[in-house]
């Protein structure tokens, strides 16, 4: 837009320039000559102090005058005026521009005669003149033009548009005047687009402005999350570390107590022998009866709340990572399935699929291909869910 801004206001000054050209640079006709040199002579007159008024002039000469006309009008000033004639019928046949008539009276005449001499450049009078090539001096003092020959003359010269005779170019005497409208007009109507899109790109930038400031606002929200998120990970990561190690000092092998026998006298030992028998017996029989109860479960990750999703009688490739083992269906043992497959998909994300269930030392990182279990975990059976009661203990290997 302000490309065509910029070339709006080189077109207005273009026009300005050919306008001040043709006024002041371009040769007048003869006819626009003799015109502007009476109109000289008239105001000089007037500003000695015996010219008429202009209106008179053009009420006494509607279609024109010339010097001739004027020595009509002032021929009675005697010499005032015939000073006055002499000096500018010496220039009426030499031809010029603006800038030679302004040269030929002083700057405070020249300010009463430019508008009139501007008035009929733009719409030039028609009127009948002699021909530039004839002398001055075939002419009396005493010559008057005939009246209907000079109306013949005049519709003549109406029919033909008035034209500026220029340096190498003729082109019509309005032309300044037609150049003047259309550079106000492409002015104006650049100045107008300027205006109407100056508002537009005002609210482009305010509506920029907003959306910057939202999207500043909504990074800060995240980064400020983020680093939340990312101190609530440390500690847990921390605390977890430090149960790790606690679960791990548990698995120490604990030295049994050594049981001292006790003397038993040679009797009563061989009465108490019979009824050891059917006790073991009996044990024997409860042992048989829960290994026949025995089932296990396979069971995928855990959730955030530490319950097994996915619990199935079989294993699911790609869903089955635990297997439980259960006797009464409300607390059983679980630990890793020991498959490559279960392990691999398994080490892929360990922090989803391995920490909610599984604790040891570095486990989030996976140093190895193979998961071993090395101490079972504990679940129960509640809500419909089984959930993790105490974590498995594990370790990386190759």
């Amino acid at each position: 837009m302000k490309r065509i801004t910029l070339l709006m206001a080189a077109i207005v000054c273009l026009a300005i320039s050919v306008m001040a050209e043709v006024n002041e640079d371009q040769t007048l006709s003869p006819e626009l000559w003799k015109q502007g040199v009476a109109t000289c002579a008239h105001y000089t007159a007037h500003g000695r102090g015996f010219g008429k008024k202009i209106e008179e002039i053009h009420r006494q000469f509607p279609q024109g005058y010339t010097l001739d006309n004027l020595n009509e009008v002032y021929s009675k000033q005697g010499r005032r005026w015939e000073s006055i004639y002499n000096e500018f019928k010496a220039k009426e046949n030499t031809g010029g521009t603006i800038k030679d008539l302004e040269a030929l009276v002083t700057p405070q005449i020249w300010k009463l005669a430019e508008p009139e001499i501007n008035n009929f450049i733009e719409t030039p009078p028609v009127f009948t003149v002699d021909s530039p090539a004839q002398p001055a001096e075939q002419q009396t003092d005493g010559q008057q033009v005939d009246g209907e020959q000079n109306q013949a003359q005049a519709g003549d010269a109406a029919a033909q548009p008035a034209k500026v005779e220029g340096q190498g170019f003729t082109c019509p005497a309005n032309l300044p005047l037609w150049l003047g409208i259309l550079g106000s007009l492409l002015g104006l109507w650049a100045l107008l687009t300027a205006l109407s899109n100056r508002g537009k790109i005002k609210e482009l930038r305010r509506t920029f402005a907003r959306e910057l400031e939202r999207t500043n606002a909504n990074l800060q929200e995240f980064s400020t999350d983020a680093a939340d998120q990312m101190k609530a990970l440390s500690i847990r990561l921390t605390g977890k570390s430090l149960r790790d190690r606690e679960e791990i000092s548990y698995i120490d092998p604990v030295e049994e107590p050594v049981m001292e026998e006790e003397e038993m006298p040679a009797e009563p030992v061989e009465e108490e022998i019979n009824p050891v028998e059917p006790v073991q017996e009996e044990q024997e029989e409860v042992v048989e009866e829960e290994e026949g109860e025995v089932m296990n479960l396979f069971m995928s990750r855990p959730d955030e709340n530490d319950d097994f999703t996915r619990v199935s009688d079989t294993f699911e490739p790609g869903n089955s990572i635990y297997v439980l083992t259960t006797f009464d269906g409300t607390h059983g043992t679980f630990e890793i399935i020991d498959k490559p497959e279960v392990h691999r998909f398994a080490l892929m994300m360990p922090a989803e699929n391995l920490i909610r269930a599984c604790s040891g030392n570095a486990i989030q990182i996976p140093s190895g291909t193979r998961i071993v279990t090395d101490r079972a975990g504990e679940a129960e059976f509640i809500d419909g869910r089984w959930h993790v009661v105490v974590k498995a203990i594990i370790h990386y290997e190759g």
